[in-house]
């Protein structure tokens, strides 16, 4: 009797082992399965989005051409347009607005001091600048006359001496995170007004006052004031209409005539879409060409553009 309770006991730890073994595997397997169609869900979410964040841009190309960029909550107008089932939000920026910093560098000291005074005004790094203008510029001495190691000199210290590509290699010059790091904790942005797919030009109608001011040394407030009241009236149809200004000076005339357009062709569109899991995001920089438009740069993901 005792060998078959021995015997009973055995068998019923089996079974209870076997039963937990195969528990486990099923257990496993739900989770498994429930984690796939979780992943498919959210990929197809994801797919959504992105297609709906490409229609929208493919609408802002279309407003673009038509010059019709600046209307109010255009992105969102788009998407309603297209009856969308992603929630999409963004921007377009006229790119034209802002310091065009290789054409400032490249052209010499005319275009050097504009973007010097604008360092002075934003109180940035005068060592940054002078990284940044080895950087761009084709010889090997910096705007203050040392040689260039004195940005590039350390073992491993990389310099292109060629123009910006993008936002994004800002980050490679000496001492430019430091001072973005700083410009953050006081809430500004250190590239706020700068640009670098500009094409040499300043729309005199979008840029505003800090890089208006920066444009001549014989810039005053009052002048400042002035001008930006005039093309708020809608006063501004042509470049030679600054000049009716009272009190416009000569030097900031010739500063806007070298500098100044009114019309853009670079713009800067930002697009976010959401479906239900799934989120995207593009950035893109558009240039009017003709009866089109081109995109000369493109970045995907969650990153936020400088």
């Amino acid at each position: 009797m005792k060998r078959l309770r021995h015997r009973k006991g055995f068998f019923l730890v089996l079974v209870a082992a076997v039963v937990a073994a195969l528990t486990a595997i099923l257990v496993r397997f739900g989770v498994n399965a429930q984690f796939e169609v979780l992943t498919a869900g959210h990929f197809r979410d994801e797919i959504v989005a992105e297609e709906a964040a490409r229609s929208v841009l493919a609408g802002v190309k279309a407003a673009v051409v038509e010059d019709k960029w600046q209307v109010p909550a255009l992105i969102p107008l788009i998407a309603g347009q297209m009856a969308l089932k992603s929630r999409c939000k963004g921007k377009i920026e006229d790119e034209a607005s802002r310091l065009p910093v290789n054409q400032l560098v490249l052209s010499g000291e005319d275009g050097m001091v504009i973007l010097e005074r604008y360092w002075v005004l934003r109180g940035l790094s005068g060592r940054v600048f002078q990284a940044l203008t080895d950087w761009i510029d084709a010889d090997d001495v910096t705007v203050a006359g040392r040689a260039e190691s004195a940005a590039y000199g350390k073992a491993g210290a990389y310099f292109r001496n060629a123009p910006l590509q993008s936002l994004f290699e800002f980050n490679l010059i000496p001492g430019w995170v430091e001072m973005t790091k700083k410009m953050g904790k006081l809430g500004g942005s250190a590239v706020r007004d700068l640009t670098v797919w500009g094409d040499g030009k300043i729309n005199l109608l979008t840029a505003d006052r800090d890089v208006l001011s920066v444009l001549s040394d014989e810039m005053t407030p009052l002048l400042l004031d002035r001008i930006v009241e005039a093309r708020e009236m809608g006063r501004i149809q042509a470049i030679g209409d600054f000049k009716k200004i009272a009190r416009m000076n000569d030097a900031v005339f010739r500063a806007f005539q070298r500098w100044g357009t009114l019309n853009s062709k670079t713009f800067r569109v930002l697009i976010e879409t959401t479906y239900r899991k799934g989120r995207f995001r593009l950035f893109a920089i558009l240039r009017r060409q003709g009866n089109g438009v081109r995109t000369i740069y493109y970045r995907e993901g969650f990153w936020q553009p400088m």
